[in-house]
């Protein structure tokens, strides 16, 4: 199954349910962490494991927050693959999927991509239950009437459907000193200040070197 999801030449899921159909995932993922996701749900779904598969990664998700150089030993290149294989199974009883792959990310040497996989399984469990999160960064904390002129712009103008609900979180970064930038998905909308600035930095920099 996990073969099954990737296109040759791209990373490798090679263990396990090579014959099954892939079930199709809510939304379309890029970039490594996103097709390891988009695998993995696939499988858990063939399997009818993805709340089981869910609760795994959240449980090594928590263990991370705990324990700080966790992460930082599983990525390793200095541990070899038995002894990180080892180090995954002490971390507690998990679903026959998430346990082979875990063993496929050791052999790919993909276990530093861990937290950026759990983050978009979460995003693909989301889209499976009709909620999509937008995540609005700010220079200051915005408030209750802005956020949901942000939400009904993006609903109202077609750019999020199909969902049941909108989940709005505001996050705050005084680096790009005013406007706002919007994701969702595989969506970035850049109004930032900061963005501004740089994109006029370069036009500056273009017209002097010509």
């Amino acid at each position: 199954m996990f073969r099954s999801v990737l296109n040759a030449g791209k990373p490798q899921l090679a263990r396990g349910y090579a014959t099954a159909v892939p079930a199709k995932a809510p939304i379309t993922l890029f970039g490594i962490d996103g097709k390891y996701a988009t695998a993995l749900f696939q499988a858990a779904a063939s399997k009818n494991a993805l709340n089981a598969v869910e609760e795994d990664l959240k449980s090594i998700e928590t263990q991370f927050d705990k324990e700080a150089r966790l992460e930082e030993v599983l990525s390793s290149p200095m541990l070899n693959k038995a002894s990180k294989e080892k180090l995954i199974d002490s971390l507690g009883k998990k679903s026959e999927v998430t346990t082979n792959f875990f063993k496929t990310l050791v052999e790919n040497n993909r276990l530093n991509e861990t937290r950026h996989i759990i983050t978009a399984y979460k995003s693909l469990m989301e889209a499976e239950r009709g909620i999509v999160s937008v995540v609005v960064t700010s220079a200051s904390r915005l408030g209750g009437k802005e956020l949901k002129q942000i939400k009904d712009t993006l609903t109202k103008g077609g750019l999020i459907k199909d969902f049941k609900e909108v989940n709005v979180v505001n996050k705050t970064n005084p680096s790009i000193l005013g406007g706002m930038v919007v994701e969702f998905g595989d969506y970035t909308i850049d109004m930032s200040v900061s963005s501004r600035l740089a994109k006029l930095e370069k036009l500056l920099t273009d017209s002097i070197s010509v």
